[in-house]
């Protein structure tokens, strides 16, 4: 045995007793680096012998988890990278046992934009408010969204500050502007670093002989990357749009392309999206996605509204004037309606198969205007045959001119988001983003994602099921994006966290604006697809 050590703290190249267990020294360390890297770490392995003693051993095999913070060497020596900060395990392996320490690598760095003043901020500030514009405070995105473009309000100062600290990073940024956003190197090292944890944001700012800031912001990174594309209608170019999370929209189905303005689409599991042309009531398309072919073309005769998909790919269902039209998905080819006993609109198929969410209405003008929408459930027996809609949500428990629309399945079948609003169910200013058990229940208001009254955030869609405990909702807000527009209709992204509806609380964080899309568009129902 290659036992080197015989006295406590000592060394030596002799034979020496089995080791029975060993400890990694330092046990916890914080080391610090940057674009020029930073001083190595000397890391240790003392054994336990059986004949109890200890000391250093000479001979052991090193390891560290995250080796983007960094490299260890055969001695034990650590050297910090130069670009990236982390938390990492520090592992000694010997004659089949090992020990393990933590290393946090904090990455400082300073940005100095546009020849901005770095001096006077070293002092006490006077607390503001009323600077941020954009992002909110306690903001949840994906590890994989684009940098952030962070504003705030002109404070007539002669330099700005912000200051990003976390576990792993203390980023500082001078500037003149009133705006900044990273460049994607240093995004992704701030982010990469930071996957699962919160990032505090400072922004400070010299107004005359006074330092002024504002109190703390957080950002939460979420430890996943957002997947799939978001398909949207936008108005301004009469059709659809589509972007692949973290990338950069670009025309899909508009009126450029075919010929006519297309909008509230859905996408079938086989890869085909079903469509309405020139507006409400037109005709019904279908296209192959992946062959640009169409299964239903322009003029078919079809007509269809609101749309769904049934998971097994085998039906199309579709709404007309307040009634359910079943259709062959493969062909588009019309099978029956489905009764309803009265008016139904916007439908969505569960992900199971087994069930299909509709708009039951009281006073039904279109399948997008209407008053008086209830949220319920048809259970589907199989074969396109449904049983009676079950009501599962009536929002006159808010009060009796409460209006419930644009119902959509989780993609793990659990909850309903929808829209409640005070009046009928189009680009109504007072719609809000709610969510209801499957099972029915309570509804639950995502206040924090919805933000204020008046600023219509319509038709929520689920993105793609993720491995974590935190879920994604895209929906259309005519919110402000900071000083960039102002009330013009965007995609927005919220996380949901199904425990905190499950106790009834709000399960939102605060929305952030999905990057990618044009601000100058008017955008409207994101359906977000694997």
């Amino acid at each position: 045995m290659l036992g080197c050590a015989s006295e406590k703290g000592g060394e030596t190249g002799a034979p020496s007793a089995e080791v029975t267990a060993l400890v990694v020294e330092p046990a916890v360390a914080e080391l610090h680096t940057g674009p020029d890297g930073g001083e190595a770490l000397q890391f240790d392995v003392v054994a336990t012998f059986g004949d109890g003693r200890s000391g250093r051993l000479q001979a052991a095999e090193w390891s560290v988890s995250n080796r983007t913070s960094g490299a260890i060497d055969e001695t034990g020596l650590f050297s910090p990278s130069s670009e990236n900060g982390g938390i990492t395990w520090v592992t000694a392996r010997f004659d089949g046992l090992e020990a393990t320490a933590e290393l946090t690598v904090v990455f400082d760095e300073e940005i100095v934009a546009d020849g901005a003043p770095t001096g006077g901020y070293d002092r006490r500030p006077t607390e503001t408010t009323g600077l941020w514009l954009y992002p909110e405070n306690g903001v949840n995105f994906p590890r994989n969204t684009p940098s952030i473009l962070f504003q705030w309000a002109d404070a007539a100062a002669s330099g700005y500050r912000l200051r990003f600290t976390g576990a792993t990073t203390d980023l500082t940024v001078y500037t003149t502007a009133l705006s900044w956003s990273a460049d994607e190197v240093t995004w992704a090292r701030v982010v990469g670093a930071n996957g699962g944890a919160t990032l505090e944001v400072e922004l400070s700012a010299i107004v005359g002989d006074t330092l002024v800031a504002e109190p703390l912001r957080t950002l939460n990174v979420n430890r996943m990357d957002g997947d799939g594309t978001i398909y949207y209608w936008s108005t301004s170019v009469s059709g659809l749009l589509r972007v692949p999370y973290g990338g950069t929209a670009e025309e899909y189905l508009t009126a450029t392309t075919t010929g006519h303005c297309v909008g509230c689409h859905d996408i079938s599991p086989d890869g085909d999206i079903a469509f309405t042309y020139d507006g409400g009531n037109g005709p019904l398309g279908v296209r192959d996605m992946a062959t640009g072919t169409d299964v239903v073309p322009y003029g078919s005769g079809l007509i269809g509204n609101f749309k769904t998909y049934s998971p097994d790919g085998r039906y199309l269902l579709t709404t007309l004037a307040g009634a359910l039209l079943l259709h062959d998905a493969a062909t588009g080819a019309f099978l029956w309606e489905v009764p309803v006993d009265g008016t139904a609109t916007q439908v969505d198929w569960s992900p199971d198969g087994e069930t299909v969410v509709v708009v039951l209405s009281t006073a039904h003008t279109y399948d997008w205007v209407f008053t008086g929408g209830r949220i319920a459930l048809l259970e589907h027996h199989g074969d396109g045959v449904f049983g009676a809609p079950r009501v599962i949500y009536d929002p006159t428990v808010i009060g009796p001119t409460y209006n419930a629309f644009y119902p959509v399945y989780s993609p793990d079948g659990a909850w309903i988001a929808f829209n409640v609003s005070t009046g009928d169910s189009y680009d109504d200013p007072d719609a809000n983003v709610y969510v209801v058990s499957a099972d029915g229940g309570p509804a639950v208001a995502l206040t924090a994602a919805n933000q204020t009254d008046g600023i219509t955030n319509s038709w929520p869609r689920w993105g793609p099921l993720p491995d974590d405990d935190v879920m994604w909702l895209a929906f259309s807000s005519k919110r402000n994006y900071g000083a960039i527009t102002a009330g013009a209709p965007q995609i927005w992204v919220a996380a949901f966290d199904p425990a905190r509806a499950r106790d009834g609380v709000d399960p939102s964080w605060p929305a952030f604006w999905l990057p990618g899309q044009d601000p100058a568009q008017n955008n409207h129902i994101p359906l977000w697809a694997d």
